[in-house]
């Protein structure tokens, strides 16, 4: 038969209510201003309360980055070096999010993410993508119109989640394997460090026998490559037999 994707029911429900938690999740802050003289007499006046939407605010700093990255490389181009510098930005592509915002706004959804962070960890990245795209569409590389303006040639196509502030904090030596695929914080000293290398997430993988292209495939922590080629009259099911396609830009997808 045909080959078909098979759509995790509960991962995109997962993706649409944090994407809603990031839109719409908002606190009070209060702060205190200095009476004047002619204030004296009036009860209250000292007192301000604003409300804030930080991930609104959030995803208006990120475009403000991607900004001043694009306009640094297309203004000066041969300062490869200051190109890098704007290029690896991690926060060009990162929200931040405190994890105690999410389990005061959605315990359900928080509770989820915790459990199987592994499983629904691509669905936040697509709704953080959707989120920040809905609220910036300049940002949105397919939103070239022909004209060459604003970020037609924007680089960033995968958007991350950084969660913090987790309700616990487990010693690493009380790592056991119930842990293995949920959200944990652990505390300990480092003693060693290696350089940072890059990690593959989603790939592209062409069939030897037919040609055939199957793009977005998650990858599980080592390269995965596709099971079954798509196409029917192929059927290629030797996994040696699909190849990994590379792309300039390294623009890959992040289906989940």
């Amino acid at each position: 038969g045909n080959a078909f994707e098979v759509v995790d029911e509960g991962g995109e429900l997962v993706r649409v209510r944090f994407q809603e938690f990031l839109q719409n999740f908002s606190e009070t802050v209060t702060t205190y201003v200095t009476q004047t003289a002619e204030d004296d007499a009036q009860d209250g006046n000292n007192i301000q309360q604003q409300q804030l939407y930080p991930y609104i605010d959030q995803a208006a700093e990120i475009s403000q980055r991607q900004t001043r990255a694009q306009s640094h490389r297309t203004g000066f181009e041969s300062s490869h070096a200051d190109m890098d510098d704007f290029d690896l930005f991690p926060f060009n592509s990162t929200i931040c999010v405190n994890f105690r915002h999410l389990l005061s706004y959605d315990p359900d959804l928080a509770d989820a993410i915790e459990s199987e962070y592994v499983r629904f960890e691509p669905y936040l990245r697509r709704a953080t993508k959707e989120f920040i795209l809905s609220n910036h569409p300049e940002l949105d590389p397919s939103n070239d119109g022909g004209g060459g303006g604003g970020h037609s040639r924007n680089q960033v196509r995968t958007y991350f989640v950084a969660l913090y502030n987790a309700p616990t904090v487990l010693p690493v030596r009380a790592l056991r394997t119930g842990t293995i695929g949920r959200f944990t914080s652990v505390s300990g000293t480092v003693t060693r460090t290696s350089d940072v290398r890059p990690e593959l997430l989603v790939g592209s993988f062409r069939c030897r026998k037919c040609g055939l292209l199957a793009p977005d495939i998650l990858q599980q922590y080592h390269l995965t490559r596709p099971a079954l080629c798509r196409n029917p009259r192929c059927q290629n099911r030797n996994p040696s037999e699909f190849h990994l396609e590379i792309r300039a830009g390294g623009g890959g997808g992040d289906s989940g």
